[in-house]
């Protein structure tokens, strides 16, 4: 099946939340804390008002899941993920690596995926068995075949810890060519390119990870969790280049 269609309309939308959101970000933005003392915004919650507003007319049978409180129940077997800015901290620092984040599950499967970056004017996208693109341009993930030659990126150090071990971290600081850090999304969006070879996580939501499972598998690279699988809802992952992905399990202890 062909998700063509759906793709085409939330990347429209995701554009247009990225206006709202980038007119907030060349302003001056308040920023308020939420119960798990993280930061949001009035443009997160004018984002996530305007997806989820454009989701629904044009896809009215499907449920919606936003990081900012939408719930809509689906009647169709699918749901579209939001994250109106993934990365508020660097939004509200006034640093470029966040985006606007919209992901499409049908039947409990990723098929769809956007990582809007409105400051740097450009969208990673994927669909499924469709490939993976920024704008126009497809993108691959990195050949590399050996750990010491990865560059490993690692979102939040005091979160990854508590999911990965730290010897398993340390192992992989140790190990890998180098580190280094920009925030989730622009993580994910650097794999995709082939520019960075792991992105290990260890605390995210849903609509965090649902992108990035389509994305990976698009780009050829590898999504996985504690566990083998591809599950966007147990709070990590780690997603590697197919060349060290023996490598990565054998040191993460992944089945």
């Amino acid at each position: 099946m062909s998700y063509q269609h759906e793709l085409e309309s939330a990347l429209r939308i995701a554009r247009r939340a990225g206006e709202i959101a980038l007119r907030h970000y060349e302003g001056t933005t308040v920023a308020e804390e939420k119960a798990d003392h993280s930061p949001v915004t009035i443009a997160d919650k004018e984002c996530e008002q305007l997806i989820s507003r454009l989701l629904s007319e044009e896809f009215p049978q499907d449920g919606i899941v936003g990081e900012e409180g939408t719930a809509v129940p689906s009647r169709s077997g699918r749901r579209w993920l939001i994250d109106p800015i993934d990365g508020t901290r660097d939004f509200v620092r006034r640093l470029p690596f966040w985006s606007v984040q919209i992901a499409l599950q049908d039947q409990g499967q990723i098929v769809a995926g956007i990582i809007h970056l409105p400051h740097c004017h450009e969208s990673i996208y994927a669909a499924l068995d469709a490939g993976c693109y920024c704008n126009d341009t497809r993108l691959h993930a990195s050949g590399i075949s050996s750990l010491d030659k990865a560059i490993l990126t690692i979102s939040g150090f005091k979160d990854a810890w508590k999911s990965w071990t730290p010897e398993q971290i340390r192992y992989l600081t140790e190990n890998c060519w180098t580190v280094r850090a920009y925030g989730g999304c622009f993580d994910i969006t650097m794999i995709a390119r082939g520019k960075v070879d792991i992105w290990l996580s260890g605390n995210g939501m849903e609509w965090d990870y649902a992108p990035g499972v389509i994305i990976a598998r698009e780009c050829g690279a590898r999504y996985l969790t504690h566990d083998g699988s591809a599950r966007i809802d147990v709070g990590h992952c780690v997603i590697c280049a197919p060349g060290i992905e023996q490598e990565v399990r054998q040191v993460l202890q992944i089945r």
